[in-house]
């Protein structure tokens, strides 16, 4: 994982917040862009009406062959009868025809209405589908194409990406003539059909709170992800913690206290500077205010103060601290006391057996 410089998190941060302090301008301002450009546009506000919409999209056949290029698949539920989704290694390997592609944009840039695509599984197989479908989600939207090259490198964990495709218009399908003459060209075109989605993806929540809406700066590059030691046992990444959190009702509890240790790791190699900590701190007050009992006080007080925590040598301290936060979850509890000092700096004595050195989950 490349590291990122500050003065480079603090430009991806300020031209994030551009965008987001008049969103509802630029989003318009992107439809009018695109549909300048040829594409169709609609909007899907959550993903029940997203999967709406995919459908509604889809080429009207009995049984579609269609290719899903999105991270997270299991939003589009589709009716399995309306379609035939198939692998896009079969685009890339053209063993037959596919009638649409799903796909999902990694930005979209607002001055001119183009579409870019990081490292996609389907490759090169835009030019073998009638139909695209392209998923623009709210929040991964810049206002120049100028502003481009820095997100690009701060996406990639290699530096740059391998693979950028840009579309600013239909696509241009070149179809083989079957029968090559010297009065032919050898081949023909057709203009492909590209249809784009909006999706809000319920952001509405976080832009209402000046605060929370630091989380939706996120560009999905997963280096949080990656450094979170609770993320290895819960799957439920630092961003998500903060989205879900504010987005649930449901989860605003306790649950968040079992979800984080504040180490500050995700905040640390941000790459638009993401206040992580704080917005997890910020929540935990939120809880800490409207379900109010004992030991969410409590571990909300020692969270708050862990500043403190990092520089105990209290190991008795540290923990009666882990079993109140993880007192049900022995697998969780483990990890972190073996692994204390990665995230924490607390001094044991060396010959002390209790804690054996080890960097895996048992």
């Amino acid at each position: 994982m490349i590291e990122i410089s500050p003065d480079i998190r603090e430009y991806a941060h300020y031209y994030r917040s551009l965008y987001f302090k008049d969103m509802e301008k630029n989003v318009l301002a992107l439809e009018s862009a695109l549909m300048k450009n040829g594409f169709s546009v609609s909007w899907a506000h959550n993903k029940e009406t997203l999967a709406e919409q995919v459908q509604i999209l889809l080429p009207k056949k009995s049984h579609n062959r269609v290719c899903m290029d999105i991270s997270n698949h299991e939003e589009i539920t589709i009716d399995k009868e309306v379609i035939n989704e198939c692998k896009c290694s079969t685009i890339n390997n053209r063993e037959f025809n596919v009638d649409a592609l799903v796909i999902e944009a990694d930005f979209a840039i607002v001055s001119n209405g183009s579409l870019v695509f990081i490292d996609k599984e389907s490759q090169n197989g835009f030019n073998f589908v009638d139909h695209l479908v392209v998923i623009v989600n709210l929040d991964q939207v810049l206002l120049n194409a100028s502003d481009l090259p820095i997100f690009l490198h701060i996406k990639s964990q290699s530096g740059f990406p391998q693979d950028v495709k840009i579309i600013h218009s239909p696509l241009t399908q070149i179809i083989p003539d079957p029968f090559i003459s010297s009065d032919s060209k050898g081949y023909s075109t057709i203009t492909g059909n590209v249809s784009v989605i909006l999706y809000a993806n319920n952001t509405e929540p976080l832009l209402q709170d000046d605060f929370l809406v630091n989380s939706i700066f996120c560009i999905h590059c997963n280096r949080c992800n990656d450094v979170c030691p609770v993320a290895k046992t819960t799957q439920i990444s630092p961003i998500d913690i903060v989205k879900n959190n504010c987005l649930d009702e449901y989860n605003r509890t306790q649950q968040i206290f079992s979800q984080t240790t504040l180490c500050g790791m995700c905040q640390d190699v941000c790459p638009v500077n993401i206040p992580l900590t704080d917005l997890l701190a910020y929540e935990m007050k939120i809880v800490n205010n409207n379900f109010t009992t004992w030991k969410q006080d409590y571990v909300y007080k020692v969270f708050a103060k862990r500043s403190k925590l990092n520089k105990t040598t209290n190991f008795l301290f540290y923990r009666v601290w882990m079993k109140l936060l993880f007192g049900k979850n022995k697998m969780l509890q483990n990890y972190f006391l073996k692994n204390k000092s990665t995230y924490f700096a607390i001094q044991e004595d060396e010959n002390n057996p209790s804690v054996p050195p080890s960097n895996e989950i048992i």
